[in-house]
């Protein structure tokens, strides 16, 4: 099987520097290679997701009785590192004809039209199915979506649930509402973050039922368990990443663009960014003193943010690292010719829409070069469950790599509770 390809020829870092950090690096390499698979015990729980038989027999036998029902509409209520992987692998590889869409928000327009559209399949005998998804049982706009939702159902069906689908904490306030009432459950192991979460059921449960292949997805995160704990940094591209962007921002380079040449990999994007700006901004190290770092993530689409924001990456301030993502290998069409257009780029007619994508990604990458931008990239030799595994694996291990390099605790977000506490004083009055 083909690997997911890096290459850091661009990124404007001398081998020197990456040396500096190898000595640093070696003993994290070994805590993540000995904590891989090894259980939920530590913090790095979430490296035992893709190897979890027991995990997967669960998820699998939960999501035949949830595809018993034939729902026609799936509703996923859940927020950030709830619902983003699952997201960013559903616009990526696709899915069955049922409708899924995302409750993350308290936007009354956008769930209004949500809710019309629910009401009216059931109102035609059809079936929906939502899956409520809080690691701590208690996150204010999944509540709210859940009771709407549950509302909907109790209004159209006696028996509704069966219906809905619970994902939480064990003894979480929510999974003891799912053991009340009868709902079914699937639980999130304690020490599995919500946004290393992906390969739990937060987003293995959803993606089986809207039927991508969840075993090849978890093969391909397994098997970048020997890259990724390699022990020389050159051949290890999740530390390799990491040294990469610690040293580019012990330069001032505070961004880190994903620019995905697909439309298929912008949920990806949106997906690292949580995990990236969640992880790493962080006021204080592990041991208390003040650091205020952190590298704020964007995303970008080719060839569409070309035409939006190049111009400032390329003239702008030198602030920036770039990942260019590609696909080696997809589907393709060709420019017909004999139009009115042909006139105008002659030199396209009868070219594949592929070999045009290709030259604005190498044209791209050569105007970042002229302009000393430094860049990276990664290349899927084509868009599948298991490649997506190996992508998002990598991700996630480079993240831990980075939050070591800056001496922070990439596993926590300390500071997100403050807007939910703030909020739940407004709304009770306080």
């Amino acid at each position: 099987m083909k690997q997911i390809r890096s290459s850091f020829d661009h990124a404007t870092i001398s081998s020197h520097e990456i040396n500096d950090l190898q000595a640093r690096l070696t003993p994290e390499i070994g805590r993540i290679k000995e904590a891989w698979a090894a259980g939920y015990a530590t913090e790095y729980a979430s490296l035992s997701l893709s190897s979890d038989t027991e995990l997967l027999g669960r998820v699998m036998a939960h999501a035949r009785q949830a595809e018993s029902l034939n729902p026609r509409m799936v509703i996923i209520i859940g927020i950030g590192g709830s619902n983003l992987g699952t997201m960013a692998l559903l616009q990526a590889l696709g899915h069955t004809d049922r409708s899924v869409h995302f409750a993350d928000t308290v936007d009354a327009p956008y769930i209004q039209a949500m809710y019309d559209q629910a009401e009216a399949m059931l109102e035609q005998g059809d079936e929906i199915l939502i899956i409520v998804i809080s690691k701590s049982g208690s996150t204010t706009e999944t509540i709210a979506n859940a009771q709407l939702f549950a509302a909907l159902l109790q209004k159209h069906k006696k028996e509704y649930a069966r219906n809905v689908m619970v994902i939480s904490d064990e003894g979480s306030p929510l999974a003891r509402i799912a053991a009340q009432h009868s709902f079914s459950y699937l639980s999130i192991p304690q020490q599995v973050g919500g946004r290393y979460s992906v390969f739990s059921a937060v987003g293995l449960f959803p993606l089986a039922v809207m039927g991508v292949d969840i075993v090849a997805l978890r093969s391909g995160a397994e098997s970048m368990k020997g890259a990724c704990t390699h022990e020389t940094l050159y051949k290890n591209p999740a530390a390799l990443r990491a040294a990469t962007l610690y040293q580019l921002y012990q330069k001032g380079l505070y961004i880190h663009d994903t620019f995905a040449f697909s439309h298929a990999l912008y949920g990806i994007g949106q997906w690292y960014r949580q995990l990236l700006a969640e992880s790493i901004g962080k006021a204080e190290t592990k041991q208390g003193a003040s650091v205020h770092v952190g590298i704020t993530p964007t995303t970008s689409i080719g060839s569409v943010d070309l035409h939006s924001v190049t111009q400032l990456s390329l003239a702008g301030p030198a602030n920036r690292v770039t990942t260019f993502l590609t696909i080696a290998e997809q589907k393709d069409i060709s420019v017909p010719s004999g139009t009115a257009f042909d006139s105008l780029v002659p030199m396209i007619q009868g070219t594949s829409f592929r070999m045009i994508m290709q030259a604005i990604v190498d044209g791209t990458q050569k105007a970042y070069e002229y302009a000393h931008r430094p860049f990276m990239t990664i290349e899927l030799p084509e868009l599948s469950a298991y490649h997506c595994g190996q992508l998002l694996q990598m991700k996630m291990v480079e993240i831990m790599y980075l939050g070591f390099l800056f001496d922070i605790d990439p596993f926590n977000q300390p500071q997100v509770e403050w807007y939910k506490k703030e909020t739940r004083k407004i709304l009770s009055h306080e």
